[in-house]
């Protein structure tokens, strides 16, 4: 086909289709026209845009595609975009629409023109002129940091941005928050007007506490960059808080206050008023200065109120403080008060010492006593800090005042005390001053000073002599213990300063000083003093040394060692007592001598080879009073007694060694024996009440003939016994021995030994129970079997029984290995808790060898030295006025029970059963009787219970030497009883 050929054929199908491609038989062109021919849209701001629409419309006859429409000139100033997506074909008649938009970039006229292509043959391009003027239209943003400071939860607070528009065109601003609390902030966009200024209001309404992480950005126009605002926030919980949150005044004597301020703070940045305060509980004990109120706290403000807490009781206080605040999530702030009624108080005596003019060497102590006397509700009391300071330009070192250094910190309960130990410990001459400081959490002030000072002067070497230069123990038994000493004598013309006396070898832990290290002693010319060493003879036994240091003012010899050495084994030879004490004496009233008795515990003879008084603080004051012959020979079981008198003509205490040597120990054995001489005439006895819940009762039945009347009674009155011991709901041991010691009477007994039962419990065979308790089937019955011993032996020695029954090796062994009878010894009866009951019954005085007081001191021992009341004898035996069966009355067993608070009951009743009830209520129940341990001067005895001095309600019985009371002081209760020791 040919060119022209084609070109016909494409016309005649232009004419056949439009923009709707509909066929239309026309054989003509489109042509295409733009409405409006031409575009000014006069002044638009920078950034800001307009728009218009040009319609395009095809005015030929022929279809015609519209290809493409643009803008010449003022790059970037105008935009141009069909209505609809193409392809945009026209038919006669009809449109399509073209969108222009001005959106200058910069300022002045900025012309353009829009061109259309189609596919038209004749005049395919359409122009339209385009005409704007771009105008800096804007608006400004100030200032550019908004803070909101700090404000409570569920308040807002609304700041404003400046916006202004200098121009003479509208302009939208709008804000736009960023960050993760942006819901906590509103802002509305808004338009400005020409040439006006308003506020863009910003609103802070916190939801959460805290800084708040947020940006502001603000389009000052439209397509405008966005103008950065720094926005700073924070959110309270509570604008006012109380500082402290809680006021605790803590531990408060009840006669004393403390007063505490607390503070209301103004955390926030915006004022908040504070309308009143109330105390909203009863409690009278917290109390408040004038609260000046209502008042407004400024941001940031802090105002403070006193508030006082004076207890007016015991025990723990609360009330709550209550401000109100004018505040939508707060209205009010509440302080709780606490205090507590009871506090640690200290008490520091002395405050202050001199120690006055002392030796070069000396060593003075002063003891601080520390207290809490704070009620017994007020917790403890807690020493932080103790320094000694020297106040007088010395150094620690040469000041000479020096404190015994204490672990801190030190807790100090109610009630509970600590002593502080300073010295003065003068090494030169001259003034020295040194002040404590004690710091404490003590309520009133934690700081207290103590002031101490002294002076140090010269004087001459010590001359002075040690007695004994060695202390030697001898032979002590395993587990016992001895005490002896060492004498410190100055006979110079010159006082003498010793001191740090204490041990330098305890030989492994044997040796010891009972009363404690000495640290100084100041010896004047002619005095003298005494120390005690102790030995502890380990189970194991063996020998041992050590060494006694002494510290004295002679450069030539300032150290002083005493030896020691002790020998420990089991022994042959029971001793009793295992140590002599003869209390406090004057010169003028030496005490009566003492006994002491050894048995032979073995089963082989034994000869013992010596009987002295050895080295000891000063030789001559201990005598030995007609002293066996040595050597002698004990039979198992023979016994013989020293006697020992002490004379007290040297004032002080002084302690000596009693040895016996035997062939069985390398060393003798010792028995200390210990007196001090004194110019005082007084002397205090005192007692603990005891309440007879355990008691061990010891029946000792005279077993000789002469008893044919009387052991029928007494086997007749046990019932009565048993009933009234049960009905006091004491916890028992009961057992029974004789007077009976060696065989040789005529009669018959039951038990197995005839008679000789030589301290061993009834029946030694075993033939039925021989200690008996509550627990006993038919326990009246078997103690009516027991006392019911016979009439066969020759002689009445009931304290020795006693003394053989309550002395090893018979009451801590099972079996007596010197007897051939099995199982005969009385372990399981004494009980160290419990109290101890004798009960003679005899028609006949005791003829035990040693004497009165040597049987009494025995079971006192027993039971405690100092706790003598623990021990009691009673006696149904021969009183002075007789009768036709019993013989003379019986005055030893009469003085026995009269020296530990017994009684004795005469043997004569014909019905003993009174009598043994009489025994029962008195020996299980609080004593009324108090045996005093020397002889008064009877005007002046003093009676005190638990400490209240008691005018009436007692009396001085001669007779026995006791203080009796009407009514028995309570179980439990102290009773102290002053007198002055009367020369017998």
């Amino acid at each position: 086909m040919s060119k022209r050929w084609r070109l016909w054929v494409l016309a005649v199908l232009v004419v056949l289709t439009g923009c709707e491609d509909r066929d239309r038989p026309v054989s003509a062109d489109g042509r295409l026209t733009a409405t409006p021919g031409g575009v000014d849209l006069q002044r638009v701001a920078m950034f800001d845009g307009r728009e218009v629409e040009v319609v395009l419309r095809n005015v030929g006859r022929a279809r015609l595609n519209v290809d493409e429409a643009w803008v010449e000139g003022a790059a970037g100033a105008w935009q141009v975009t069909f209505t609809h997506e193409g392809p945009h074909a026209l038919v006669p008649g009809s449109e399509c629409v073209l969108r222009v938009r001005f959106n200058p970039q910069q300022e002045g006229p900025l012309p353009a023109t829009l061109v259309v292509r189609s596919d038209a043959l004749k005049d395919p391009v359409v122009r339209v002129p385009l005409q704007g003027v771009g105008v800096d239209a804007w608006a400004r943003v100030t200032p550019r940091k908004l803070d909101f400071g700090r404000i409570e939860l569920e308040a807002t607070k609304t700041l404003a941005l400046t916006v202004s528009n200098p121009t003479d065109l509208p302009v939208e601003v709008t804000p736009k928050l960023l960050g993760a609390q942006k819901d906590e902030f509103v802002a509305e966009p808004l338009v400005l007007g020409a040439n006006e200024e308003r506020e863009l209001p910003i609103t802070f309404a916190p939801t959460k506490a805290g800084l708040k992480q947020v940006a502001l950005a603000v389009s000052p126009c439209k397509g405008c960059a966005d103008v950065a605002v720094q926005v700073s926030a924070e959110g309270l919980d509570r604008a006012v808080v109380a500082e402290p949150a809680e006021l605790d005044f803590g531990s408060i004597p009840v006669d004393q206050e403390r007063v505490r301020p607390l503070r209301l703070h103004n955390l926030s940045t915006e004022p908040v008023s504070v309308t009143s305060l109330t105390l909203t509980s009863a409690e009278a004990s917290f109390t408040h200065g004038p609260p000046t109120l209502p008042l407004v706290l400024g941001p940031g403000e802090t105002r403070t109120w006193d508030f006082r807490y004076s207890p007016g009781h015991m025990g723990p206080a609360e009330n709550l403080a209550s401000f109100r605040v004018e505040s939508r999530r707060n209205p009010t702030t509440d302080v709780p008060l606490r205090g507590f009624g009871g506090a640690a108080e200290l008490c520091v005596s002395p405050l202050s010492r001199d120690f006055g003019r002392q030796p070069l060497g000396s060593k003075t102590a002063q003891i601080i006593n520390v207290k809490n006397c704070g009620a017994a509700n007020g917790g403890p009391l807690t020493i932080h800090g103790l320094e000694l300071q020297p106040t007088d330009g010395s150094t620690g070192a040469d000041n000479g005042l020096h404190l015994v250094p204490v672990s801190l910190p030190y807790r100090l309960r109610p009630g509970e005390e600590v002593n502080l130990k300073v010295f003065f410990e003068p090494t030169r001459e001259g003034a020295a001053a040194s002040r404590l400081v004690m710091r404490t959490d003590v309520y009133s002030g934690d700081t207290t000073t103590l002031n101490f000072r002294g002076v140090g002067e010269q004087h001459g070497p010590c001359r002075v002599s040690y007695t004994p230069v060695a202390v030697d123990f001898g032979t002590v038994q395993p587990g016992r213990g001895a005490v002896l000493g060492v004498k410190v004598d100055n006979p110079g013309a010159d006082l003498c300063a010793v001191k740090n006396i204490r041990m330098r070898d305890n030989g492994g832990g044997v040796f010891s000083l009972p009363g404690g290290d000495l640290d100084g002693v100041v010896v004047y010319p002619g005095d003298s003093f005494s120390f005690m060493v102790a030995f502890a003879a380990p189970l194991t036994g063996g020998d041992f040394l050590g060494s006694v240091q002494i510290e004295q003012w002679d450069p030539a010899n300032p150290l002083v060692l005493i030896p020691l050495k002790g020998h420990t084994q089991n022994t042959c030879l029971v001793v009793s007592p295992r140590y002599v004490d003869y209390g406090i004496s004057r010169p003028d009233c030496s005490p009566a001598p003492r006994e002491v008795n050894y048995i032979n515990g073995c089963q082989a003879p034994l000869t013992v080879s010596d009987v002295r008084i050895g080295s000891g603080t000063t030789d001559g004051e201990f005598v030995l009073r007609n002293p066996p012959p040595t050597p002698f020979t004990l039979a198992p079981g023979e016994a013989f007694t020293v006697s020992v008198e002490y004379l007290a003509q040297v004032f002080g205490l002084n302690l000596s060694p009693l040895f016996v040597a035997s062939a069985d120990l390398p060393a003798p054995m010792l028995v200390p024996l210990v007196g001090e001489s004194s110019k005082r005439l007084d002397k205090t006895d005192q007692f603990i009440q005891q309440d007879g819940a355990k008691v061990d009762v010891l029946f000792v039945v005279d077993n000789t003939a002469s008893m044919v009347e009387e052991q029928p009674r007494l086997v007749a009155s046990m019932p009565a016994f048993v009933e009234a011991a049960l009905a006091k709901g004491v916890d028992l041991n009961i057992a029974v021995t004789t007077t009976g010691i060696d065989p040789g009477g005529t009669g018959t007994c039951r038990g197995g030994v005839q008679g000789a039962e030589a301290g061993r419990f009834f029946p030694v065979d075993g033939s039925q129970p021989r200690i008996l308790n509550r627990q006993t089937p038919n326990l009246a019955e078997v103690l009516r079997s027991n006392v019911d011993v016979g009439q066969c032996a020759a002689l009445e020695q009931g304290f020795e029984a006693v003394r053989r029954a309550l002395s090893p090796p018979l009451v801590t062994s099972a079996d007596d290995v010197r007897t051939p009878e099995p199982n005969d010894g009385n372990r399981g009866f004494l009980r160290d808790e419990a109290a101890l009951v004798v009960v003679f019954v005899g028609d006949e005085d005791d003829h035990s060898p040693d004497s009165v007081d040597t049987y009494v001191r025995f079971l006192q021992a027993r039971k405690g030295e100092n706790q003598p009341q623990r021990m009691t004898l009673y006696a149904i035996a021969p009183t002075a006025e007789g009768c036709p069966t019993s013989g003379g009355g019986g005055t030893r067993y009469a003085e026995a029970a009269a020296r530990t608070g017994g009684e004795v009951l005469s043997i004569c009743s014909a019905d003993y059963s009174p009598l043994m009830r009489s025994v029962a209520n008195k020996a299980f129940s609080p004593q009324d009787r108090f045996p005093l341990s020397e002889q008064p001067d009877p005007g002046s005895i003093a009676v005190s219970v638990n400490g209240t001095r008691v005018a009436e309600g007692w009396s001085y019985d001669g007779a026995t030497n006791s203080v009796v009371f009407t009514v028995a002081p309570g179980a439990g209760a102290k009773v102290e009883i002053y007198y002055r020791r009367a020369c017998e």
